[in-house]
């Protein structure tokens, strides 16, 4: 008997044993990462993404969602992004034997440090449960239930994932070197800094200049049909369901400002000369004691440089000028004021002040005489805005009266007894002529729509978008092509042929204003500049070091492995190189020191040298910008455009004025002399066509840089093992991606439209690779 309860208590040891066997595996293998091959389970039931054949489960989602702000979608899209980031470099560092023990875990996420990890990021959050130094745990914990888990032992599975992928990630970030020679070539080559004068031709001027007639919209319709198809169709979902609308067409002639009472003749009129009076043509000259005057700035060399302007402008320094009298259009000398509703305006440049409106009563009748016209079918209505655009002034509205399509429900008309008249229009008729608190008005509904368009209803509307936006890119384009060729017949530079726009000094002085200052020299002006510069250094990474090749590596005493970059020579050194894509194959690093294969895959370790990159054949230069042959509109008068000085500056990929016209900048910083203007223009900022001038063009001091040599070598640095690492990542991510092996669930990536129907999946594995700066 005794026997037989021996073996029985042994029976139920070994059974116990067994389970606390089967209990510290699944223990240590927390989370389900699944293998490689979808085999073996875990606690989590749910996968939200498979890589690579291993599941991340809904914990490491929770995780990632709750560190992102905003939309539920993008929330979702950045969740997924960075548990996949952290699943590939887990996996790598798996198959390199790197590990992450408990010791160092707790360390890392708890008291010692306080890092939290995200996709490979180390993230210091430590302020979150330290207070003056000392580690509160019941912080620590708000924390980890802020995380959306269930508790801190879930919390630590999951940071034990992501630390072992932040490995992974600081060994791909550091296998890059930067040698001495190349942080000086980097150091030279940024703070080259240049001063140049743009001259810039916008299209919005000539946009809103454009005389577009139905004739000129058919034919720009007639030779690009397919373009306005394309637009159709990327715009159909808006010609649906469409509530009904008016197209309308409005005159509106502003209400003429009133007028001062004429001022007394004074002692100090002679001195101060009225622009618009014509009997001050023949200004008389400033007396010598005018310029101890203070207040009184006529005698500016400015203006004596101006011989062509017989109409002596005001002083614009003088408070009292800055505008012209409002009692000038009082004067009957003044041939510029108006006089009845038939004047015209004066012509640009002219220094008379441009008319504004007209008496409402004048107007009125003006309007009500044009509408009986137009009645009677004796005035088409485009023909009735143009007789009274003198009248109008830059009140009236833009495109020549044409209000295009207005929806019923919402009219943006500006004042509610003409909207309330425009409700009431069928297409064809014409409200009364409405006088308001800002003028008179006079609206015709020309066609009316709703419900779903078809192309054959919206192609001129669509047309007449396209059109303008072309012609008017166009008409800036010939205007600068017209303007440079100009400026080289003549031999002369930008600011000979060209006015100067203000330079409007910031508010309370700044950098900006100190390098205007005339006062300062030139050296005194590149000083500072080069302060500011290595003031902003630090913390900053330039976007052409991401073409850098990772593969570039240094000797253990600083010098480069491979033959050393040239020294810079006249002009600003080119980066170091470029980077090369990486084979479709080759996505993960050999373990230890080898180089990543984020860029060209060489061999070699952190301390030796390794094969120098090819360099990529260079980039073809971009074609020469030429006019078209297509027939233009007419347009209205556009304001000569003004030069605008920018600099000193470094090389940047965006500049002031010339945008990221890589063309331009290469011209300013290696091909132009001081004093140049460049030989054809280019594309600049908004769009705008720009006519450029080298005027000053300074190099950093070579012995400078050891002042700085291991800020700007760790700068360097730093800038190549981030790229390293996205370059890394985003080769495995697409080379998975196309082979299938990354999943994510279905449910968290599906789309829906605005009714519940399916939509296009706009997820794609790794996509915030190109928003996010890691």
């Amino acid at each position: 008997m005794l026997e037989q309860t021996r073996r029985q208590a042994s029976i139920f040891v070994y059974i116990i044993f067994g389970l606390l066997i089967v209990i510290f595996i699944y223990g240590i293998n927390p989370g389900n990462r699944g293998g490689r091959d979808g085999g073996g389970c875990g606690v989590n039931s749910t996968s939200v993404v498979s890589v690579n054949g291993a599941d991340a489960g809904e914990n490491a989602f929770r995780v990632a969602y709750s560190m992102f702000q905003g939309q539920a979608r993008q929330r979702t899209y950045s969740a997924l992004d960075q548990v996949t980031f952290r699943e590939l470099l887990a996996q790598a560092a798996e198959d390199r034997g790197i590990r992450a023990t408990g010791d160092l875990i707790d360390d890392e996420i708890k008291q010692k440090h306080g890092y939290f990890y995200l996709g490979g990021q180390r993230i210091d959050v430590s302020s979150q449960f330290f207070e003056d130094g000392l580690y509160k745990y019941r912080r620590w914990l708000d924390w980890v239930y802020a995380r959306n888990l269930q508790s801190p032992g879930t919390y630590r599975e999951e940071q034990a994932r992501e630390l072992q992928a932040a490995l992974m990630a600081d060994l791909i970030a550091h296998s890059v070197r930067v040698s001495r020679d190349e942080a000086l070539q980097s150091y030279l080559y940024d703070n080259n800094t240049v001063t140049y004068d743009v001259v810039a031709f916008d299209p919005g001027r000539y946009r809103r200049a454009m005389h577009l007639t139905d004739a000129d919209t058919r034919r720009y319709l007639d030779a690009h049909t397919a373009d306005v198809e394309a637009r159709y169709k990327a715009d159909e979902r808006t010609y649906k369901g469409v509530k009904p609308q008016l197209a309308l067409r409005e005159i509106f002639i502003p209400k003429a400002k009133p007028t001062a009472a004429p001022k007394a003749a004074g002692p100090d009129d002679q001195a101060k000369p009225d622009e618009a009076r014509p009997a001050d043509k023949a200004a008389k000259p400033a007396k010598p004691d005018d310029k101890a005057r203070p207040a009184d700035k006529t005698a500016k060399p400015a203006d004596k440089a101006r011989p062509a302007d017989k109409t002596a402008k005001t002083d614009k320094a003088r408070p009292a000028d800055k505008t012209a009298k409002a009692d000038d259009k009082a004067r009957p000398a003044d041939k510029t004021a108006k006089a009845d509703a038939g004047d015209k305006k004066p012509p640009a440049g002219d220094a008379a002040v441009k008319p504004y409106g007209l008496p409402t009563d004048v107007a009125k009748a003006r309007l009500e005489a044009l509408r009986a016209e137009i009645a009677a079918g004796k005035l088409a209505f485009p023909d009735a805005e143009k007789q009274v655009a003198a009248d109008a002034s830059d009140d009236a509205p833009a495109e020549n009266g044409d209000r295009g399509w207005q929806s019923i429900e919402k009219l943006g008309l500006g004042d509610k007894a003409v909207t309330d008249a425009v409700k009431a229009l069928k297409p064809g008729e014409m409200t009364p002529v409405i006088v308001t608190e800002r003028g008179v008005y006079l609206v015709i509904a020309t066609a009316r729509r709703e419900g779903d368009l078809s192309f054959d209803q919206v192609k001129m509307e669509i047309a007449t978008g396209l059109a303008k936006d072309a012609w008017a890119k166009e008409a800036a384009k010939r205007a600068a092509l017209e303007a440079l060729a100009r400026v080289q017949a003549s031999g002369k530079g930008l600011d000979q042929t060209f006015e100067k726009a203000p330079v409007a000094p910031p508010p309370g002085g700044g950098i900006e204003q100190l390098l205007q200052d005339p006062n300062l020299s030139q050296e005194q002006k590149q000083k500072i500049l080069e302060q500011l510069l290595q003031q902003q250094k630090h913390g900053s990474l330039d976007v052409h070091e991401e073409d850098v090749p990772v593969a570039w590596y240094a000797d253990a005493d600083g010098s480069a492995g491979t033959a050393p970059a040239p020294a810079p020579a006249a002009g600003p050194a080119p980066a170091a190189g470029s980077a090369a894509p990486a084979p479709a194959g080759n996505t993960t690093p050999a373990a230890g020191n080898t180089t990543p294969a984020a860029t060209t895959a060489g061999s070699g370790s952190g301390a030796g040298s390794a094969a120098t990159p090819s360099a990529p054949p260079p980039a073809a230069p971009a074609p020469d910008i030429v006019a078209s042959t297509d027939q233009l509109p007419q347009f209205g008068e556009v304001d000569k455009p003004k030069i605008t000085q920018f600099g000193p500056g470094p090389r940047q990929a965006n500049m002031p004025g010339v945008g990221t016209s890589k063309a331009a900048i290469d011209a300013l910083f290696d091909e132009l002399s001081v004093g140049g203007v460049a030989r054809k223009i280019y594309e600049g900022d908004s769009g705008a066509y720009v006519v450029v001038q080298l005027i000053n063009r300074a190099q950093p001091k070579v012995e400078d840089f050891d002042k700085m040599a291991d800020a700007e070598i760790a700068r360097m640095q730093e800038a190549r093992g981030k790229a390293a690492l996205n370059g890394w990542l985003r080769s495995r991510c697409e080379t998975l991606t196309k082979a299938g092996r990354i999943r994510p669930a279905a449910d968290r990536i599906r789309e829906t439209d605005d009714k519940g129907n399916p939509a296009p999946t706009v997820y794609r594995p790794c996509m915030t690779l190109d928003l996010l700066d890691r």
